[in-house]
């Protein structure tokens, strides 16, 4: 691993990558945050319930 650590070192302009993932790991993790705060309770209830019953037809999640 320090070969890698090493190379990755030498490189000029890399942090730049480091500073985008990192962006976009945060920017998703916000946006589905929300996203699942806002979900209606009935809409959670469907989705908790529907993995007890082993896909029966009509049970689907409303868009």
């Amino acid at each position: 691993m320090k070969i890698v650590s090493n190379l990755l070192e030498n490189i000029e302009g890399i942090q730049i990558y480091y500073i985008v993932g990192l962006l976009i790991f945060v920017t998703l993790f916000i946006v589905i945050s929300i996203k699942t705060y806002r979900m209606p309770n009935k809409e959670a209830d469907i989705i908790k319930n529907s993995i007890l019953n082993d896909n029966e037809p009509g049970d689907s999640i409303p868009s």
